[in-house]
């Protein structure tokens, strides 16, 4: 089966996947994934643990070889920034463009930053594996970490940080973590698990500030509480 070619925007697990179910149904056209990393697709889900505790390195999903053998062309450390759909083609970052006729969109999230807080070091977001090695380089017993929101990776995070040795203050506006996907039910266990675990879990609250000048040394939340970190 050959429908010209398929170009596949999102290097991570959902692209890779459909990749990999295009070769498995027949198509044997042109097959290009692209990447805004300079990595090879790596599975996302060990950053906030494994990774980040320093317990693994490798989280890669399939060696080089496997694209070669598929023939799948990798455009990897350029990130899409357009769609011609007149064209048919999609603009690339390093100002180069790539012609498809079949595309697929699979580029996932990216952090949502809070607006307005200061410019510091020691802030940090969880996307990437740069990501996750920036914070386990910072990752010490006895330090005290601040972690905005209790999602999955945020409730993660906090349970790495504290087998780890560190100090953890879990903040989250909703009522409990987890609570828009899981029920406040639900999320009312996780609390209970975490603070058990000797995190020091706020619901109910925001962040409003961050404290320090160059490097961040503490938060002021939402109800007016200032936190060290």
């Amino acid at each position: 089966m050959s429908v010209g070619r398929v170009v596949v925007v999102g290097a991570g697990l959902a692209g890779l996947r459909t990749a990999e179910e295009l070769r498995r149904a027949g198509f044997d056209g042109e097959l290009t994934l692209i990447g805004a990393e300079p990595h090879l697709p790596y599975d996302r889900p060990p950053l906030s643990k494994e990774v980040v505790r320093g317990e693994r390195d490798d989280v890669t999903l399939k060696p080089a070889e496997f694209f070669e053998e598929q023939r799948i062309e990798l455009r990897l450390g350029a990130a899409a920034t357009g769609v011609d759909t007149g064209a048919r083609t999609v603009a690339l970052a390093d100002g180069g463009a790539v012609d498809y006729d079949h595309l697929v969109i699979a580029t996932g999230l990216v952090p949502r930053r809070i607006p307005g807080l200061a410019d510091l070091e020691g802030v940090h977001v969880l996307r990437s594996f740069e990501d996750a090695m920036g914070l386990r380089a910072e990752i010490a017993p006895g330090k005290t970490a601040l972690i905005v929101g209790a999602g999955f990776i945020g409730c993660e995070l906090a349970a790495s940080m504290r087998k780890c040795g560190m100090n953890v203050v879990l903040i989250e506006p909703q009522p409990t973590p987890l609570a828009s996907v899981l029920g406040e039910r639900i999320g009312g266990l996780v609390a209970r698990l975490h603070r058990e675990e000797g995190v020091d879990l706020r619901t109910g609250v925001g962040l409003t500030a961050l404290l320090g000048e160059g490097r961040v040394t503490g938060a002021v939340l939402g109800d007016g509480t200032e936190v060290a970190a």
